[in-house]
């Protein structure tokens, strides 16, 4: 950027919630916890995701902070908005237009269709999760995606070789993710001042990163940056001419949920910064398209919500968000342990998928089944010369597997807490699905596997957990 060039602000949102329907059922049931609404996707709608398209600006005005946003909605939050708050996800593919008419690339990203820890996906799991998701949003958004949010920011080679095979040209990054940049004097440790840095790929391909601000995004989300919209944004103004670029990335309920009114505040910065000489509001993709890249290593894998790398979703190392409990996060490995068998076992069972005719494209074209474009009796069809009613089961079965991985699984505190069962329902479904199909039950190998888990809450093991809470009522 030239000294001539404004300085630009990003702001950032990241949308999502935990998968909260019962795979038995098909249905999100009650919770208590969210009253007097009947579930926290409602509660949290209502208190963040809607009231952004509605932002109060003083007495008798209302803005729709999407049109200034930068953001990122997960593919199952969108199909939750798409049957219970429709005019929500109108809102945000409406931003995404208005922004791009503007003459600014689109402010959405794409996301994989399960918020699964990419690193931590086998190639061809991690392939079709972002396949799903590149075909899902191209259904919401009318286009091609540019970015794509990568769950919890989690990298490593692998995955992002997986995204630029998909055409994904740059996707978010923490600032502790990126070891190294280039500079006019050498190597220098860090995010730098906050630029684009291109990543370099095997076989001479690479990717961008858009490192975000550590510190005011810290603020936004823990230390009370939303009590003053002018204050937050006179301190985003001060730290993009300091650095030419200032990126604020948080989860999208800071404004609103986490923060009463963040909204009101998000909308109070926004004017502000619309008045504020030499600075520019913007999209992560605009910031991307415009300013100079320099050049960067990262720490691989990495996360933006673990300190030990990507640990959190696979061993006890220490992140969690509640206090300590007797029995800590120990749980998080044999859970893992217990998914990947099933996971395996399926790979090694190719004769259930025997009549489709090529089951690889069909499992990463299934996103039109989910989407509903297209029948899962039609596409069966379509893929089976056959048996479409096997062909159907063993699309199914694919669904739940890749479902299993969802991280909300590993992130909280106990073992058998409600998204945690969410994962091993998903986990029973398989299993049944590969026994209708003709396979092994696997369910032993399973429980044997999630015995060693105990709930601090339930105080039960693994293999009450699968019996009583998982299978049972």
């Amino acid at each position: 950027m030239s000294t001539k060039d404004p300085a630009l602000v990003v702001v950032h949102g990241h949308l999502y919630q935990p998968p909260r329907e019962d795979p038995r059922t098909g249905e999100v049931p009650v919770e208590v916890s969210a009253a007097p609404f009947h579930d926290w996707n409602e509660r949290i709608t209502d208190e963040c995701y809607r009231a952004n398209a509605h932002a109060a600006l003083g007495h008798d005005h209302e803005v729709d902070n999407y049109e200034r946003l930068s953001f990122n909605v997960c593919p199952t939050l969108t199909a939750w908005f798409d049957h219970r708050a429709p005019d929500v996800l109108q809102a945000l593919v409406r931003a995404d237009a208005t922004q791009i008419t503007r003459g600014l690339h689109g402010p959405a990203l794409a996301a994989p269709w399960v918020h699964a820890i990419l690193p931590l996906c086998n190639p061809e799991d991690r392939h079709t999760l972002v396949r799903w998701g590149v075909d899902e949003f191209t259904h919401r958004f009318g286009r091609r995606p540019e970015g794509m949010w990568l769950p919890e920011t989690a990298l490593d080679t692998a995955t992002l070789c997986t995204l630029a095979d998909a055409g994904i040209t740059f996707t978010i990054v923490a600032p502790h993710q990126v070891a190294a940049h280039r500079t006019s004097d050498g190597w220098s440790a860090g995010a730098g001042d906050g630029r684009p840095l291109r990543i370099a790929l095997p076989g001479g391909r690479s990717i961008a990163v858009l490192p975000y601000d550590g510190e005011c995004s810290n603020d936004v989300a823990f230390n009370g940056a939303l009590h003053d919209g002018n204050a937050f944004a006179q301190r985003l103004a001060a730290r993009a001419r300091e650095r030419g670029i200032c990126a604020v990335v948080t989860d999208m309920e800071s404004y609103g949920h986490h923060h009463r009114f963040g909204e009101m505040a998000l909308a109070a910065a926004f004017e502000h910064l619309r008045t504020e000489p030499g600075i520019e509001v913007v999209n992560a993709a605009e910031a991307v398209a415009r300013v100079p890249h320099g050049e960067g290593v990262l720490v691989a894998p990495s996360a933006w919500s673990c300190a030990h790398g990507i640990e959190r979703w696979r061993s006890d190392c220490g992140c969690r968000a509640g206090a300590p409990t007797p029995h800590g996060q120990a749980w998080r490995a044999p859970l893992r342990a217990a998914l990947d068998t099933v996971r395996d076992a399926v790979a090694q069972l190719p004769e259930l998928g025997v009549a489709l005719d090529d089951p690889a494209r069909a499992r990463n074209e299934y996103a039109a089944v989910l989407l509903g474009t297209e029948s899962l009796d039609a596409f069966a069809r379509r893929h089976s010369g056959s048996d479409p009613h096997r062909a159907a089961q063993w699309l199914q079965l694919q669904y739940h597997v890749l479902s299993m991985y969802s991280s909300c699984g590993w992130f909280f505190d106990d073992a058998a807490g409600h998204e945690t069962l969410i994962v091993l329902r998903h986990a029973a479904a398989a299993i049944r699905l590969v026994q209708d199909l003709g396979g092994p039950d696997l369910t032993p190998f399973v429980v044997e596997r999630l015995a060693p888990m105990v709930s601090d809450v339930h105080h039960v093991h693994g293999t009450v957990i699968w019996h009583d809470l998982v299978v049972g009522p």
